[in-house]
This record gives C-alpha cells, structure tokens and sequence, in this order.
C-alpha cells in the first residue's frame, strides 16, 4: 500500500528508537554490543538508510510537482471514485465470502492485505488494516430491508468492547510485525558536591537500566454464526455483524489476559494471576486501602498515572454494600463510577476459570498495559458444520497480544480465598 510521507517519517523514528534503545542497553552496561544486538543494530540502520532515502526522493517529487502542476485525468478520478473506502462493509464481504465469488472493492482490500501482511496466513477474505480504521458511513437501505445506517470503524467497536481500554490500557491497531518497548528504570538522583559526583561515600548510580517488552502476534479465532438469509441482506446489517464480532473477540482476548490462571494455551499471560496479592478475603474498605497504598508505594503518580478497579460480580457486589456501612461520604459513588476517587469497572472475565462466587478485585496502573492488534483480518464461511440447522459460521481470525510492564507491581488483586 503507497505510504505517506508523514508515515514513511514515523516508521524511520521507530527504526531509530530501536537503534537508540539498543546503544544505550550497551552503554548502561559498559559493553559492546552482542552478536546478536549488532545483527539487529545493522538491520534496523539498513532500514533507517532506506527509510531516508525514499522520504527524501518523495519530498523531492513533491516540490516538483507543486511547481509544475499536472493536468487532471478524468479516468484516474473516476478509478479513485471506485476504490472509495465508505462504501466497504463486512456484510458485504461476508457475503462474498459465503457465495465465492469475490469481486470489487471486497477483492481489491482483499489484495492489499495479503501486500501489506505476507506473513499473516489469509484463508478466506482478508481486510487490511487500513479498513479496520474506517467508519462505515450513510450505509444504503432497500425496499423491505433495515434501514441504512451509519456505522464506527472496527476498530473503534473493538475498543469500545474492552474493558482494558476504558480502564486505561495503550491499544496499539495496525501492528505488522513484533514490537518492542523499551523500558527505562532504576534511575537515581540526589545532591552532590561540586567536586564530584558522591554524597558523603556513597557514589550516585551512573545511569539506570534498560529492559524491553515485546507484543508478538497471537491467533484468535472467533465464530460468529450467520443465517443464510442473512447473507442476502443489505449492508445496513454493518453494525450488528460488526458488534458480533468485536464482542466475541474482546470477550476471547480478555479472558485470558484477566484469567485465574498464568496463561492461555497459545493466548497471552494473565495479569490478574501475576499481580501481587494485597488480600485473600472478601471484598472490603480495608482490603480495597491496602491495594491503593501499596500502589501508590511504587512511585505511581496519583495526577497522571491511569489507575483503575476491576471487578468481577461478586468483588463488585461486595465493594456496592460498603456504599450503605462506613464510607458514605463519597467512598463509593456509583454516579461517577468511582471507589475513593478510583474508575472502577465490571466484567465477568476477572478471575475466569477460578472458583464461581467468589469475589475478585484488581487495582493497577492500565498505562502500564500495552494491548496489540497486528495486520488485518481474515474471514472464512462455513456453511456445513451447522447446515443442519440452516446456520452458516463466519470463522474470524485476528492477531493480538496484550502484556503489561512490572505488571506484579503496578498491578494489585484482592481474591476470596
């Protein structure tokens, strides 16, 4: 897919984040770099010197074009009025899928994914990414049909479906491959004499350390069931098929990273299960205090950091009756949301595969939470499994990750033991 000139910008600052990061690994360290960083480190140079050269050749043919303007094709237009964006629907595309006979602009996003993703494996219809971003608009209606209607981006649907995204998580859409984040820590500071760099005898830490986090991409497969009338539907379906989707995928994805157990068989780690245990008990004000100050003891910023509760039924059953005992003044207000000032939020996913009823709390700083969807999507018809109930399957298969950093610190759990 042709890029801009901003993107083409962004993706060589990434390159040279990367090469940065690496440097100052080594130099914290006092050591050349390894083998293998030095192969990473040449790798990402290439790219940063291929990078500079194209942006400088696409700002060059951008100032001669501003200068020498060139005549308008009328062809080109309409060929652009064709490939217009708004009109693309998952119904559309689901229908194609079911009938097998792919053409259009379902066809020519179907391309651009597999250009823009080798690596993903499409067995179906793939999306790019640049669909999933784009909001459905002034959708068409027919005569005995529902009504036309305007529908969000994917994208957005998948977010307004996350409760890790309300809470504060950092959704990264769009990813190509693995991506990594460095993370700077144990950096210290204190006064010192004129004369050098000790306090008294104590020498002042030189620099702090670097650590990386790396979001890969992990296969959820999503099964959304879909009556063959319903295949002869007109795109005014977009927002249902799309609600169908994102909210079985978040429900997928957040399971496993808010689980009982450490992790999901091929799916992420739970940060439920690695954040430090502050109480064994039932949901309290006692328990819910302790949370929040060991929280705040591991130099959380109360004014800028994205704190949150989490709780899963019974946690949040537990934590509504402190609102009528001791803590009437604004300790639990259910018009803002909020337990001392603290977003909380609900899901049943908090502590899935753990003992039913009992109650689950989870505090945490959700900006130390990265949640990533990589490439496009790809979706499958599946007209025999249920053709025995007149019932076809879309099969959806999308590629996320979610991780967090010090995740069994900024993030604190009460469960009932």
């Amino acid at each position: 897919m042709k890029k801009t000139l901003k993107q083409l910008k962004e993706q060589r600052q990434i390159s040279l984040d990367e090469m940065t990061a690496l440097v100052n690994l080594s130099e914290s360290e006092d050591r050349n770099l390894t083998t293998e960083e030095q192969t990473s480190f040449d790798g990402v140079e290439k790219s940063v010197n291929d990078l500079g050269i194209r942006i400088d050749r696409l700002e060059r043919s951008l100032k001669l074009a501003k200068s020498n303007p060139a005549p308008v094709n009328f062809e080109t237009q309409k060929a652009d009025t064709d490939k217009d964006l708004k009109r693309f629907s998952f119904a559309e595309a689901s229908r194609q899928a079911y009938t097998g006979n792919i053409s259009g602009i379902i066809k020519e996003m179907d391309a651009e994914a597999r250009h823009d993703s080798p690596g993903q494996a499409f067995r179906g219809i793939g999306i790019p990414a640049s669909v999933l971003h784009r909001a459905a608009s002034a959708l068409p209606a027919a005569a005995g049909k529902a009504a036309g209607t305007d529908v969000g981006s994917f994208i957005d649907q998948l977010q307004a479906n996350s409760v890790l995204n309300a809470a504060g998580a950092n959704f990264l859409t769009g990813l190509s491959s693995e991506r990594k984040f460095p993370i700077i820590g144990g950096i210290a500071s204190a006064f010192v004499t004129e004369s050098g760099y000790t306090t008294g005898t104590t020498v002042v830490p030189a620099s702090g350390t670097i650590d990386d986090l790396t979001l890969s991409p992990l296969k959820i497969i999503s099964l959304v069931q879909m009556s063959a009338e319903l295949m002869q539907q007109n795109s005014a379906v977009e927002g249902a098929l799309q609600a169908n989707m994102t909210t079985s995928i978040m429900a997928a994805f957040e399971k496993a990273i808010l689980q009982n157990a450490a992790t999901t068989t091929n799916g992420p780690g739970s940060v439920f299960n690695a954040a430090a245990a502050d109480d064994i008990g039932v949901v309290d004000a006692a328990g819910l205090a302790t949370m929040e100050a060991n929280l705040l003891g591991q130099n959380i910023n109360q004014a800028t950091a994205k704190n949150a509760f989490i709780f899963n039924a019974a946690g949040f059953a537990a934590a509504r009756e402190l609102a009528g005992v001791n803590y009437v003044n604004g300790f639990f207000d259910p018009i803002s949301k909020t337990i001392n000032g603290i977003k909380y939020f609900v899901t049943t996913n908090l502590n899935f595969g753990g003992t039913a009823g009992k109650d689950a709390a989870l505090l945490g700083a959700f900006d130390h939470l990265h949640i990533g969807q990589f490439g496009g999507i790809d979706i499958v018809y599946d007209p025999y499994t249920l053709g025995g109930r007149g019932i076809g399957r879309l099969i959806v298969t999308t590629l996320m990750d979610g991780k967090a950093d010090n995740g069994s610190t900024v993030f604190r759990k009460s469960l009932q033991g």
